[in-house]
């Protein structure tokens, strides 16, 4: 009885085995993706597409993460995919995650300067573009040497795949400026250029500054080509300090700067959002895509932007995989799904993302989508797509921002740094002013009294 009892356990073990074997367990990776933030459509909201007839297609904007999640399981059944989306608020930011600490991602997404430093500290690792057929989407104007790919015996090494573009202009609030000054001229105005940023006349409705040293920077580079008659913003804008002539550029940008301090309401980032769109500021220099979100909840002043004649910052952030991914083959899989159209518009990917974002798309058959093009138009602002498209705007190989060499970048912060001392010691100025004279008056005051009262006492 014992064995017959052994022999049917044993069996029932088996069979037990067998079973499981069956059913294969799901398995479960975890894609980290570190972006910027408000980068990305994550669900939140739709617009109304309207055709010639009047009939009306509601395209969302689709949370993209999730959207790759079911894409990946449907595609590969018995594997699952979780986003992990984590958000920075600037490329040093990045870097330093990246460099100090322990966090792993499998997808970054930064600037092109940064990505040029990344290549060469051999943090990044390259991409198998076969492994991502949607990079033909890719026109050829948004792939950089030393960004995109480095050449080297005529091959090219891909390291990213560019997911936005954009340009720096000078956005001004049009009603403030014409409501203040009776003769303002918008085409004179637009003809000052980078100038408008050091002209005191403006100085009591609000000029605004780049809280960081690169474009704060630029936008003095800039200034200078225009006052030498130059063109050939690169050796300005990434001008050597280890080259005849580099240090002075960065002299003479920073004493420009200098010189508009007194000028400016406050250096900002984010907050050039609620002042510009409040009316508390009424000119800024910032990046175009962001000037279609301020338009939209601008309700009480009409904003425009303009790019200087001399030129502009023109730049692109693009995907990358660092070298110490866990997952770079899932990687290239989101990279790919990042550049996938559509015939849908409700499922078109890459359009959806960059109708949200309002940066400008390098997918050509996005920028050719009639969909797509038709938000542009009228749902972020009439003139949006020659902003964002219009000939010769985006000019990156005249442009756009090179990695700096190391003696560079520390001159260029040693002048930042030495620019926000001289601001805070002039912010903190007045409050000091103003204390000195409250304590003068205060004790003016009780000086005052007690003579009053002495008085009082010795007439009694």
């Amino acid at each position: 009885m014992k064995k017959i009892f052994c022999v049917l356990l044993a069996v029932s073990v088996i069979l037990f085995a067998f079973t499981g074997c069956g059913e294969a367990e799901e398995e479960v990776i975890t894609l980290n993706v570190f972006n910027w933030g408000e980068y990305i459509s994550d669900g939140d909201g739709s617009w109304e597409y309207e055709d010639e007839d009047g009939n009306v297609i509601e395209i969302p904007y689709l949370d993209i993460n999730a959207e790759f999640e079911k894409y990946y399981a449907e595609k590969y059944p018995n594997k699952k995919v979780e986003v992990n989306y984590t958000t920075y608020a600037s490329n040093e930011e990045l870097y330093a995650k990246m460099t100090t600490s322990d966090a792993s991602y499998d997808i970054i997404i930064p600037s092109e300067y940064l990505i040029t430093k990344l290549i060469r500290e051999n943090l990044i690792q390259p991409i198998n573009i076969d492994n991502i057929p949607n990079y033909a989407n890719i026109g050829e104007a948004y792939q950089a040497e030393g960004v995109s790919y480095v050449t080297e015996n005529g091959e090219k090494t891909y390291y990213s795949a560019t997911y936005t573009f954009c340009k720096v202009g000078i956005i001004y609030n049009k009603t403030l400026l014409e409501e203040t000054f009776e003769d303002f001229s918008q085409e004179e105005f637009e003809a000052e250029g980078w100038g408008v940023l050091w002209n005191e006349k403006y100085k009591d409705l609000g000029i605004l500054q780049f809280n960081n040293s690169r474009d704060a920077f630029a936008t003095a580079q800039f200034m200078m080509m225009g006052e030498d008659n130059y063109e050939g913003a690169i050796s300005y804008i990434n001008a050597s300090v280890l080259d005849e002539g580099g240090k002075e550029i960065y002299d003479r940008a920073l004493e420009k700067l200098k010189e508009q301090q007194p000028l400016i309401q406050k250096y900002v980032m984010d907050e050039v959002f609620n002042k510009m769109e409040t009316g508390n500021a009424a000119i800024a220099p910032y990046y175009a895509g962001d000037y279609f979100t301020m338009t939209w909840n601008c309700e009480d002043y009409e904003l425009c932007l303009f790019y200087p004649e001399v030129g502009s910052n023109s730049f692109l952030d693009a995907m990358c995989i660092p070298t110490s991914a866990k997952h770079p083959e899932i990687a290239e899989e989101y990279i790919n799904f990042m550049l996938s159209v559509s015939d849908d518009p409700t499922e078109n990917i890459s359009a959806i993302n960059s109708e949200y974002i309002c940066y400008g798309s390098p997918n050509m058959l996005v920028q050719q989508d009639e969909y797509y093009k038709y938000f542009v138009e009228n749902e972020m602002h009439e003139e949006a797509y020659d902003i964002l498209y219009g000939e010769d705007v985006f000019r990156f190989q005249k442009e756009g921002f090179a990695c700096l060499d190391e003696a560079t970048q520390n001159y260029l912060n040693e002048c930042w740094d030495s620019l926000k001392i001289q601001d805070s010691e002039e912010s903190n100025a007045l409050p000091i002013i103003c204390g000195v004279l409250a304590s003068v008056i205060a004790f003016i005051l009780i000086y005052n009294a007690i003579e009053k009262k002495r008085r009082a006492r010795y007439w009694d």
